[in-house]
């Protein structure tokens, strides 16, 4: 282990550059005492001779000290840049923060939010993945993930902490040529009979079942999945209609059918999408300036 210090490393440095104890305590504002003790102590713990004592003449540097000072710049340079680091961390410069995202919102925005906090804050690291919710929640309590943007379904406020970042309103989504896609909005008891396509993530199944069962409907599930845009392909393809949250800013599916979302006639109150971290935990500032900043963000592309 190494046993000499940097204050020790920095005096040794500046004596060599300056020739002598008495001209580095003038530039370093430091007893001639306490830089000779630093320097014999130093050659105590390298084993190295450093300097020729020469009174009249001053200290010059042995061979093995033009070596050691070498060594030495370097040393210094990183822990200058190590000090610097430090204090970046120290004032939520710089860091890692663990985001998780629910999967079908995650397309939606985190490439946005990487890549947008990335040119704000370029020191900070955003380690973004992607779960379901119950991974997202026990990811959060276990700490292995410092923040999480999901939906607000049956979140346990005595666990989690959580900031509301939107709240889209689910809409209707149909086949191009189904005979009521031309309408600005519809009932749900006008699609009661057809076949319904279903969005099989959990939580968002039992929201969606949800609001079918408050106006008693009961969905005839013709193809469920757990991808959005399967859902939106078999939509598409005409296997029925569905009910989303999340609205892509393309008509096309990736197999190139075109679907139509329209508006619920019917009032029905939104799911939040939230940022949320673990209850009763003391948040570091990096953490809270980045929740600042995705609540901005999200109200800016409302």
């Amino acid at each position: 282990m190494v046993r000499y210090t940097i204050k020790q490393c920095h005096y040794f440095a500046i004596v060599a550059e300056q020739g002598g104890i008495a001209q580095a305590s003038r530039v370093l504002n430091i007893s001639q005492p306490a830089i000779a003790q630093a320097i014999d102590k130093l050659e105590e713990i390298t084993g190295l001779q450093l300097f020729d004592r020469q009174h009249a003449k001053g200290m010059s540097l042995t061979i093995a000290g033009r070596s050691f000072l070498k060594e030495i710049h370097g040393f210094l340079k990183h822990a200058e840049a190590l000090s610097r680091s430090t204090e970046n961390i120290a004032s939520n410069l710089q860091g890692t923060i663990r985001l998780g995202c629910f999967q079908s919102i995650a397309p939606f925005h985190i490439a946005r939010l990487v890549s947008r906090y990335s040119k704000h804050m370029p020191q900070i690291r955003i380690d973004a993945q992607e779960h379901l919710q119950e991974e997202l929640i026990s990811g959060i309590l276990a700490e292995k993930i410092d923040l999480a943007i999901l939906y607000n379904l049956d979140l346990d406020p005595s666990e989690l902490s959580w900031h509301v970042l939107t709240r889209p309103q689910p809409y209707i989504l149909l086949p191009e040529d189904h005979p009521l896609a031309s309408q600005s909005s519809l009932s749900l008891q006008n699609l009661a009979d057809e076949p319904y396509v279903l969005f099989d993530a959990p939580g968002s199944r039992e929201y969606f079942f949800a609001i079918f069962s408050a106006h008693k409907i009961t969905p005839k599930v013709a193809f469920k999945s757990t991808s959005l845009e399967s859902v939106r392909s078999a939509v598409g393809h005409g296997l029925g209609f569905s009910l989303l949250t999340m609205r892509p800013q393309t008509k096309q599916t990736y197999d190139g059918h075109f679907v139509v979302p329209i508006k619920i006639k019917e009032s029905i109150n939104p799911t939040e999408i939230v940022i949320a971290h673990k209850q009763n935990i003391l948040q570091p500032e990096i953490l809270t300036s980045f929740i600042k900043y995705c609540r901005n963000d999200f109200k800016e592309k409302e």
